[in-house]
């Protein structure tokens, strides 16, 4: 006889499950037969084992230190915190009942805690925020003060006087004496008391009474209650409290809070904004120690937001109390305590069937360790041992929905409700379906929630309105159609369905999206870990069809991963998306619209991009072709070819045609394109043709395009806006889930079912394996290439300019050496031996190469230009139409030919010299001549006197014409800017008298040497080059080398020169200063003839001899000093003759006698004393009186 769980598991009756306590409230309990059962039905998890020691040592530490401690016992609905709190205020108790616990975590602390604890004789408080007294209509500190009472005179202790009465009363009776009767008149009329004797009753009564007299007079008088001492400030009474409860023997004040959150949630705002922040002063204040510690325990939900986002209330509200009691502490009471709970209280196993149990678990454990981690996210199968009979993901489901429900449907009893409501002869080594956990949550009668009330009622709506007769519906079909859909399978049906509807208010159960395959294993009941693909399929053609009669079911994809979701709603999405269906019915162009939308991104295309240009990798070249969707039949001729400037042509047939045709007619028109114009790079994919029912997934998609464009208005116009939203949304969503599902299929329909048609002979027909976008962009136009250029290198970089540019280099360089062999650094190894060996130039060795020039590549180069000229333009477009070689690979092939063979590139028309780069343009107008190219030995000297005599940059060591013709030109434009300089620096030596000196002989060699430079501008390169060097012989000490090199010094030295100086000396040549002017005009002359070499015309040697001139001609110039004139001599006698000084006879014209004339009257006044004299200057021309 086969065992039921009922059997193996202690159980409680099933009349006794409405007895037993599932929602522990705080309350101060003297009963120890209640303490002791609640003791007993603690589980002591391992986060509470490990949490225990923890708490109690802070507590032990803040006692001795006579601080205050608070702590949030931070957990979801469900997860014991509450049951948490009140065995931990037995501990704090120091209770018997609590300590003599069977549970080694609880042991293990006995002997380290009891004895403190006994010594601080702790009081604990618990309290209710919901049943306290006044719970929702004051302050979180008279509900603290009056739990504290109420505790205090449990055990026949004074309570706390927390309200301040006396004052105000005796001041009530101190204002009768003065007025006597018009007083309580007064009061009368102001409504505060009807008479004296009604003061005095209300006076001498309950605390309530006292306070409630005491606020109507303060009231009547327009008085602050705080200020007169009612309400005073929560940290003094707070220092009262600690007071009074040590004047009554206590060593410590345990509040132990639950509901806090839920009471909060209730207040408005500012006695929101006053709770938490007396919840904070608890631990946070600047009082000083209080006469005993407080230690504050509040049990605080876990942020259901956390798991339903759209809860934002949840979430405001922990913040602001997270942000205010920053100074709480925190014990997290984790979601898998229910997993703990299950198998310590509601799964005992009776003794004597704990065998079986244990072998049943085992095998179940074998058959699931592989499929429940893919199942349930982070699930061990630990886990399953824990809590069979129930699924895994069914405990974690109840965690999340019984945080939704209402306090007394807690998770522990629907765990209880399952095993003995509904399923009590559930045989041993079965599992319970998660799907059978739905009519316990949502039984028919109907369903309340505390949360999310709407989603839980539109749940049970959509199952017992329209899933239910959905089901039976198909039911009834398959019975009058003859089917195979029968009683067990609609009982599976069902409970995918009833899964799929808890998955949508439990995020733990939906985990990242729900599945067939999920669906079935989290309800397979037989014992096993793998279902057959029979059993997926069957299940996916069931929901299908069932989405198919209730729109609010829905499904993405096929097979066992199929996404499956259930849409909330009231709308009658079906008829809208009817609307939509109709008006597009026969138009073409949405059809095409929605099939675009999911063809072209599987295809790894734009819409723009359709018709129009594609780009692929091919042998790591990159390939310029033209792309369309279109239908294939019903192109012209002309629309198959390649433009010109294309290397291919992909067309991309529709999946669908006019009624009538097939693909087989459009394999005859390639056929037909093919005989009438030839062969040509152009590829056709043609797919099979959607069937009616495929084809019904594209058209679908277009009606929902309609309902979300601009016909939504019209549409949806009779629908309220919330209504409109809902329809919005799931239009939306089965969009998207139909579109999915169509790139799948379109996958079978082009890769799996379609063919290749090629324009040229030798393409399989076969469509190759992989993604859409794989084919497409990889395959396609690959097959042609591969086809039409069979010899095309199979590059392994691809082949840039820049990397080109360093392969011609190498292959330059080794052109050079004699073995044609080279060196090669690291970079240029990796061009070898991506660009080179396919180009079969190269042949690699560990490090050097060998340069090869009998391949097929380049021979093809070589062999076009025997002669002493050709035209480049025929043998590019040979290596082009022969090979597909790209501009800049045969712009290499170019460049490398020329310096390989010593060619020239000019222009064609002209026939002047162009230099040709290495980049990715054409050069069609390029005409190769052969050139001489100057020997390696003279080509190395070369190097080395541009250098030396112009400061040129030295060429490269490739001998080529290019760089022969470059470099000559650079050398050439140089010479010529350092003739001319010599040339201006050898007339103005000329000029200032030094021709005859060595340097001007010296400038004339310059200037002869630099001679073939400037004829060389429009001569041979190689011709000017060897004149060039042999015009300058190898010899350091060339003093010519030194004039060239110093040029420009002298030019700006002569350009300081001082003419007006040096031409003033020239003329002082007499006087007291004529031997020093002498001397230093010949100094000028001999600097200005020396030899460079010997003495450098420089512009310090000039700077001074100006300076020198300059000083010599202010000394000559400087008139002395006149001392004062003496008196006035009396006129000589008449008649007294004046002695002739000086008689010249000259010709005005004649300048030397002008100037002789001049030195000699400067001559004989210097022979004069130093007085002042008259100098009479008579001119008289030669025969006249």
């Amino acid at each position: 006889m086969t065992l039921t769980v009922s059997q193996v598991f202690d159980l409680p009756r099933r009349e006794d499950i409405t007895a037993l306590g599932f929602v522990v409230r705080l309350a101060d309990d003297d009963e120890d037969a209640a303490f002791r059962r609640l003791v007993d039905d603690y589980v002591v998890t391992p986060t509470v084992a490990q949490e225990l020691p923890v708490i109690l040592k802070s507590m032990r530490h803040t006692y001795k230190a006579r601080g205050d401690l608070g702590r949030f016992v931070h957990g979801s609905f469900g997860s014991g915190k509450s049951h948490f709190l009140t065995y931990l205020g037995l501990l704090l108790e120091n209770r018997d009942v609590a300590w003599s616990k069977a549970d080694p975590a609880v042991r293990a602390l006995a002997d380290e805690h009891r004895g403190w604890l006994g010594e601080a004789r702790l009081l604990v408080v618990r309290l209710h925020m919901l049943t306290a007294a006044s719970g929702h209509e004051t302050g979180f500190d008279r509900a603290i003060y009056e739990a504290v009472s109420e505790a205090l005179r449990r055990r026949g202790k004074a309570p706390f006087e927390f309200l301040h009465v006396d004052g105000v009363l005796a001041e009530a009776r101190r204002e009768a004496e003065l007025y006597g009767a018009q007083f309580w008149k007064r009061l009368e009329e102001g409504g505060v008391v009807g008479s004296r004797a009604e003061f005095d009753a209300m006076a001498s009564g309950s605390a309530d009474e006292r306070e409630a007299v005491a606020r109507a007079y303060l009231a009547w008088k327009g008085r602050d209650a705080a200020s007169a001492g009612v309400d005073p400030r929560w940290g003094d009474g707070l220092r009262r409290l600690a007071e009074h409860v040590k004047a009554q023997g206590y060593g410590g004040l345990v509040l132990l809070v639950d509901e806090f959150l839920l009471w909060l949630r209730e207040k408005s705002g500012p006695d929101f904004e006053r709770a938490i922040n007396q919840l904070n002063v608890i631990v946070d204040h600047a009082d000083g120690a209080r006469a005993v510690p407080l230690f504050a325990f509040v049990a605080r939900q876990r942020n259901i937001e956390e798991f339903f986002p759209d809860m934002v209330e949840e979430r405001q509200l922990h913040e602001h109390l997270g942000h205010h009691a920053k100074r709480f502490e925190v014990t997290n009471l984790e979601d898998v305590e229910l997993r703990h709970v299950c198998r310590g209280r509601v799964l005992r196993r009776r003794p004597e069937h704990a065998a079986d149990v244990q072998r049943v678990v085992d095998a179940l454990a074998r058959d699931h360790e592989k499929v429940l981690p893919a199942i349930l996210h982070g699930a061990e199968i630990g886990y399953l041992r824990d809590v069979y009979p129930f699924h895994p993901a069914l405990i974690e489901m109840l965690i999340d929905v019984s945080a939704l429900m209402q306090r007394d449907r807690t998770a522990l009893r629907l765990l209880y409700e399952l095993l003995l409501l509904h399923h009590p002869e559930l045989p041993l080594g079965k599992l319970l379906p998660v799907g059978c956990a739905f009519d316990a949550i949502f039984p028919p009668a109907g369903v309340e929630g505390s949360k999310r009330v709407e989603d839980l009622r539109a749940i049970h709506r959509t199952y017992y309105q329209r899933f239910r007769p959905a089901i039976d519906r198909m039911l009834r079909d398959a019975k009058a159609a003859g089917s195979d859909f029968d009683e067990k399978r609609r009982g599976e049906l069902d409970a995918m369905v009833k899964t799929a509807l808890l998955a949508e208010v439990s995020p733990r159960l939906r985990g990242s999206s729900m599945n067939v395959e999920r669906l079935v294993r989290l309800n397979d009941a037989e014992v096993t870990g793998e279902t057959d693909r029979s059993k997926f399929n069957r299940v996916y053609q069931d929901l299908l069809e069932l989405s198919r009669i209730a729109s609010d079911l829905q499904l993405s994809g096929t097979g066992k991963s199929a996404t499956v979701s259930v849409v909330l709603q009231n709308v009658n999405f079906s008829e809208m998306l009817g609307r939509a269906r109709d008006r597009v019915a026969g138009q073409k162009q949405p059809l095409l619209t929605a099939f675009y939308k999911v063809l072209l991104p599987a295809l790894g295309l734009k819409r723009e991009q359709v018709p129009g240009e594609i780009e692929i990798e091919w042998r790591e070249t990159r390939r310029r072709g033209s792309i369309d969707v279109t239908n294939v039949r019903t192109l012209a001729n002309a629309e198959f070819k390649r433009a010109a400037h294309h290397e291919f042509r992909i067309l991309i047939d529709y999946p669908w045609d006019e009624p009538g045709y097939s693909v087989d007619d459009d394999v005859a028109r390639v056929a037909d394109v093919r005989k009438r114009d030839g062969t040509g790079m152009t590829i056709c994919w043609l797919p099979r043709h959607l069937t009616p029912s495929e084809l019904g997934f594209v058209q679908d998609i277009a009606a929902l395009d309609e309902l979300l464009g601009p016909a939504q208005d019209e549409l949806l116009r009779d629908l309220a806006p919330h209504e409109r939203s809902m329809v919005v949304d799931q239009a939306q969503n089965q969009s998207q889930n139909l579109q999915k599902s169509l790139t799948q299929k379109l996958g079978e329909v082009y890769r799996d079912h379609g063919q290749i048609v090629a324009m040229i002979g030798g393409v399989e027909a076969r469509v190759p394996g992989g993604e859409l976008e794989y084919i497409v962009h990889e395959r396609l136009a690959q097959m042609l290439l591969d086809r039409q250029y069979p010899s095309h290198p199979s590059f392994t970089l691809e082949p840039r300019p820049d990397r080109l540019r360093l392969l011609c280099e190498w292959l330059s360089r080794a052109a050079e050496k004699p073995d044609q062999t080279e060196a090669f650094s690291d970079d240029e190894s990796r061009v070898l031996q991506g660009l080179g060996v396919p180009l079969e130039l190269v042949q690699l060795g560990q490090t050097r190469a060998s340069l090869r020039l009998d391949t097929r590549y380049i021979k093809t180069v070589r062999d076009a230009v025997k002669d002493g000229s050709a035209m480049w333009d025929p043998i590019d477009r040979r290596l082009q139409e022969t090979y597909a070689l790209q501009t800049a690979v045969r712009n290499m092939f170019l460049l490398f030919l020329c310096r390989l063979e010593s060619f020239r590139t000019v222009n064609a028309a002209s026939g002047e010299p162009v230099e040709v780069p290495l980049d990715s343009k054409p050069h069609t107008t390029v005409k190769l001549l052969r050139a001489p190219l100057i020997d390696l030995a003279s080509w190395s000297r070369a190097r080395e006197v541009g250098p030396q005599v112009l400061k040129a940059q030295a060429p490269s060591g490739a001998r080529t014409l290019s760089e022969q013709d470059r470099y000559v030109a650079l050398l050439c434009e140089l010479g010529s800017q350092k003739r001319s300089d010599l040339e201006g620096v050898h007339e103005r030596l000329v000029k200032l008298g030094a021709g005859g000196g060595r340097r001007v002989a010296d400038l004339k060699s310059a200037i002869a040497r630099l001679a073939p430079l400037v004829a060389g501008k429009s001569a041979d390169s190689c011709a000017t080059l060897q004149k060039f060097l042999a015009a300058w012989p190898d010899d350091a000490g060339d003093p010519i080398r030194l004039v060239v090199a110093r040029i420009a010094t002298m030019k700006e030295a002569l350009g300081k020169l001082d003419d007006t100086a040096r031409l003033t000396l020239q003329h002082a040549v007499k006087g007291p200063h004529a031997a020093e002017v002498d001397a230093h005009v010949r100094a000028l002359h001999e600097l200005l003839s020396a030899g460079e070499q010997e003495r450098a015309l420089s512009v310090n040697a000039i700077d001074a001899w100006n300076e020198t001139a300059r000083d010599l001609l202010a000394r000559i110039l400087q008139r002395p000093v006149t001392p004062p004139p003496p008196p006035p001599q009396p006129p000589p006698p008449p008649g007294v003759p004046v002695p002739l000084f000086q008689a010249e006879v000259v010709r005005t014209r004649d300048a030397p006698a002008l100037r002789a004339l001049a030195d000699r009257i400067v001559a004989r006044l210097g022979d004069l004393a130093d007085e002042e004299v008259e100098i009479d200057v008579l001119f008289r021309p030669r025969g006249r009186s």
